[in-house]
Order: structure tokens, then C-alpha cells, then sequence
């Protein structure tokens, strides 16, 4: 079961249980691909970077799963709620502040 204070977002898809985590691991993964993914002025749009960013928020809990799996559960839930579940994963990674929207991240000291 999927830990919210984690981060965490579980889904099913095909009556398989799947957990989305969108952690420092993920990100650094996700940096170079996606611009602006850090400063919150990424625009997650094309099915390969909706993809992509699946593929990582699987990686920590389903390493098992390549790229193509996770296009293949994207089909499964359909894209729209694959992009809510992204949407999810991120609010849980960066937090929200009172506006409701993902806190940034801060600065490294």
C-alpha cells in the first residue's frame, strides 16, 4: 500500500497493484529530459516525456519494469488518468503550500 506522507501513489492497472514514487532518484533521471522540471515550468505533454516520467516514478518499487511496461499501464489507466497520476506523484514529491501548488524545492546551502 502506497505511503502518501512518502510521496507514495499506487495504482492498479490490469489487476496489478503499482506504486508511483517521484524521489531524488527519479528526478535526477527525469532532469535532463524534461526542462523545467525543477523550477516548475515543465510542461509534461509529448507521450514520450509522459512516459518517461511513468517509467521513473515506477523505478524505485517496479526496477523490474522497462520503459515499454510502463507505456503499457499508461494504455491500461488511459492517458488522462496517467497524467493525474503524475500530477499526483508530483504534488506528493514537492508538497503543496497553502496556494495548493507544488512547493519548490529549495536551495542547497
Amino acid at each position: 500500500m502506497a505511503n502518501q506522507i512518502k510521496g507514495e501513489v499506487a495504482l492498479t492497472a490490469d489487476g496489478k497493484d503499482y506504486t508511483l514514487l517521484l524521489d531524488f532518484n527519479a528526478l535526477c533521471e527525469l532532469e535532463a529530459f524534461v526542462p523545467g522540471l525543477m523550477d516548475g515550468t515543465a510542461e509534461i505533454k509529448s507521450p514520450t516525456a509522459v512516459r518517461a516520467v511513468f517509467h521513473a516514478a515506477l523505478s524505485e518499487y517496479h526496477s523490474d519494469l522497462d520503459v515499454k511496461a510502463a507505456g503499457r499501464i499508461i494504455h491500461a489507466v488511459g492517458i488522462e488518468r496517467a497524467g493525474e497520476l503524475i500530477g499526483e506523484a508530483m504534488a506528493a514529491s514537492f508538497g503543496k503550500s497553502e496556494g495548493k501548488e507544488p512547493a519548490r524545492p529549495q536551495k542547497a546551502r
